[in-house]
């Protein structure tokens, strides 16, 4: 390996492991430390490192995609510096990579065809994107464009870091220790996958998910609760917002535990094709759902719209429709209502509200005359309504 080589694979393999030790930091901090502050990637709605560290995708077999993140840019140190290190006796099986350069293009290209398709999702699935994330996954291509040895293909590459590893293999005593890797790593991660020790969210997703099949709750148009409540929570949502799933789980939640908590809930399309607001495109297809979840409000079903949207995801309309057939709805006057200049004037008018509240963002709480941006923890949530309420709310809890 060249010195120049060394050094920039050096530098690049050195900021890499201080973004992700940082996002490490940011899922620490959106996940567990619940009175932390937004970070500073945190920027708005569409580019929040935060929104996506809450999410089931910021995590591979239960571990922290940043903390992949750690573990990949040390191993390209080691490659980096591999034939000064083999000369530590601890450190002594480093002879094996006899071509470590191979070994980082390769493991760094396919670092970047992951990263690829974890970019697709942030921009698809989840609506927001993590920059220091997207920074990785430049970081990534780098390592593989400085790491490939000139004049050798990409399948030359491949076969030479495959051959490398089938000759270390027949020493008995690295397969032998290859072997035992193996296990421990599908015995920890198999734990991490079923425990989800590093992502206490998801746990507590699955349990309110199972728990939300079990809500008798009383309705009323955008209203959930009693009509004549002691403490009201205004809620603005846009249905492709991961924390407005989130919150929705939780006001649930809240209104099943309390017998005089209600909730009203306004709908914000964070979308440039019905939000006049937006300066870029947005969460694409916002206002279609919104469309039909203020439509079905018309057939006094918009709670069962608005679970069907938030749990079950629907991107078009035609999945949309399918899932209100199914759900026994008038699926032609749904359509019709959804398409109407009513419901167009209605959520312009829900803009507008949100506007003169200064919402600037999804979920957004009101709780009596308290404002919540983003959503925390449950139990934060909890003490938050009950000390709006003070004790007179507590019914059934």
């Amino acid at each position: 390996m060249t010195k120049t080589k060394r050094i920039l694979l050096t530098i690049l393999s050195l900021i890499g492991l201080a973004l992700s030790i940082e996002l490490c930091v940011v899922y620490y901090n959106a996940n567990f430390a619940i009175n932390a502050q937004p970070s500073i990637c945190a920027i708005n709605d569409m580019m929040n490192c935060d929104s996506v560290a809450k999410t089931s995708y910021s995590q591979f077999f239960g571990v922290p995609l940043a903390l992949w993140g750690v573990i990949l840019y040390i191993f390209f140190l080691t490659m980096t510096f591999s034939d000064r290190l083999k000369n530590i006796k601890l450190l002594g099986f480093l002879q094996v990579f006899k071509n470590p350069s191979s070994y980082i293009f390769c493991i760094g290209l396919l670092s970047f065809l992951i990263s690829m398709v974890l970019g697709g999702i942030s921009v698809f699935k989840i609506n927001s994107i993590c920059i220091f994330c997207f920074m990785t996954y430049l970081i990534d291509l780098l390592i593989a464009i400085t790491a490939k040895t000139k004049g050798i293909s990409i399948v030359q590459e491949i076969k030479i870091s495959f051959n490398d590893f089938m000759d270390a293999i027949k020493i008995k005593r690295y397969l032998i220790a290859f072997i035992i890797v193996v296990i421990t790593a599908c015995a920890i991660l198999t734990y991490t996958t079923i425990s989800n020790v590093f992502s206490p969210q998801i746990a507590e997703q699955n349990k309110m998910k199972e728990e939300f099949k079990s809500y008798a709750l009383l309705t009323d148009g955008y209203e959930l609760g009693p009509k004549n409540a002691d403490v009201v929570i205004h809620e603005y949502i846009d249905f492709n917002c991961g924390g407005c799933y989130l919150a929705n789980l939780y006001l649930h939640r809240i209104v099943n535990e309390f017998s005089n908590v209600k909730v009203v809930q306004h709908n914000v399309p964070l979308e440039k094709a019905c939000n006049p607001n937006m300066q870029h495109p947005g969460h694409k297809n916002s206002c279609l759902k919104t469309k039909y979840a203020l439509a079905a409000e018309k057939q006094n079903k918009y709670w069962q719209m608005a679970d069907i949207l938030f749990q079950e995801s629907p991107n078009t309309e035609e999945e949309i429709l399918e899932k209100a057939r199914l759900a026994d709805f008038d699926v032609k006057k749904l359509k019709e209502d959804a398409n109407s200049e009513a419901i167009a004037k209605e959520i312009a008018d829900s803009i507008k509200n949100a506007d003169e509240k200064e919402v600037v963002g999804t979920p957004t709480l009101f709780i009596g005359i308290r404002k919540l941006v983003g959503i925390g923890s449950y139990p934060d949530l909890k003490q938050m309504v009950i000390m709006q309420g003070g004790k007179e709310i507590m019914g059934v809890d």
